[in-house]
């Protein structure tokens, strides 16, 4: 189960606990290179995306002999924060009029994110497995959520 929190937080933000990152739509892939620097905070959206992988990597304390599956994990991670913010400024330009519009944009988002999913599991289980169990226990810990006040216990 903890896994599952792991590959979730991986996977659309937890991992790297960015904000928000709901994309509209699948994008096609752009260099970061090609996109302005957005700030918040202090930081780009790179910078940002940056600093949480490096505090991932040190909390995991990722060894050399486990840097082929972390790399491939990042490029994962980076590119899912790359859609997830293409997304979010491609959707801040429209006004969604109905309740219709709405739910199109939903399954929108919930497509693009399913995807981004489809391509941050595979890596995810690679790293995991070639983690020691203490790299394990620390990426479970990092990543069960807190329950919701309001939750029921066993959902």
């Amino acid at each position: 189960m903890k896994f599952l929190a792991f590959l979730r937080a991986v996977g659309i933000a937890g991992a790297l606990s960015l904000p928000g990152m709901i994309a509209f739509a699948p994008y096609a892939a752009v260099p970061a290179a090609d996109q302005p620097p957005v700030v918040t905070g202090g930081y780009t959206h790179n910078e940002q995306v940056d600093r949480q992988i490096a505090r991932l990597h040190a909390k995991l304390q990722i060894t050399p002999a486990q840097m082929t599956q972390w790399n491939a994990l990042v490029a994962a991670m980076r590119e899912n924060a790359r859609l997830a913010k293409m997304g979010r400024d491609y959707r801040a330009k429209f006004h969604l009029a109905t309740i219709i519009d709405e739910l199109h944009a939903e399954r929108l988002a919930t497509q693009a994110r399913l995807e981004r999913l489809d391509r941050v599991i595979p890596v995810a289980e690679a790293l995991y497995a070639v983690l020691t169990e203490k790299q394990r226990s620390a990426a479970d810990e990092e990543f069960t959520p807190a329950p919701e006040p309001d939750a029921p216990l066993f959902e």
